[in-house]
């Protein structure tokens, strides 16, 4: 398994279990917004408990996300940051999460009905271009690894 230098082993594990996590609940509640918010058949139908449990899980998960971003902003962002390396991803990333944390209080918290549909919308495209992006930061990563190690 591979390690985040400055991480307990097990960080790096538990960085992807968690992010792999959120994206499958998020995914799950798809169908779920596309009916209740966009006023669409969706494709599938999940029970109740299924779609309470997917929205328990991504909450969940969620915290967990922003703890662990919080635990990459002391040794790995910094030290990336001053290295100039991998910053227009990681920078993205960060923005992106930001961006998902205040969408996830609109979609709750909007008076508006349709100020609540535009944060779900948003929320569902953001996450789903974020997760693409986590995938190309961490390819880039560990080509900018292999390179120095190369070069040693």
């Amino acid at each position: 398994m591979r390690r985040l230098s400055g991480y307990p082993r097990w960080f790096y594990a538990a960085l992807m279990i968690t992010v792999a996590a959120l994206t499958a609940s998020g995914l799950l509640l798809i169908p779920n917004m596309m009916e209740l918010r966009l006023d669409m058949d969706a494709p599938l139908h999940f029970s109740g408990s299924l779609r309470l449990a997917s929205a328990a899980t991504h909450s969940l998960t969620a915290f967990l996300t922003i703890g662990l971003i919080g635990a990459l902003a002391t040794v790995h962002m910094r030290a990336g940051w001053h290295r100039r390396q991998n910053r227009v991803s990681g920078l993205l990333l960060v923005l992106l999460f930001a961006f998902l944390l205040a969408s996830a209080v609109g979609i709750y918290y909007f008076g508006d009905m349709d100020l609540s549909r535009l944060s779900s919308l948003s929320h569902s495209l953001v996450g789903l271009v974020l997760v693409l992006l986590f995938a190309w930061h961490a390819v880039v990563g560990r080509r900018i690894r292999l390179q120095k190690r190369r070069g040693r």
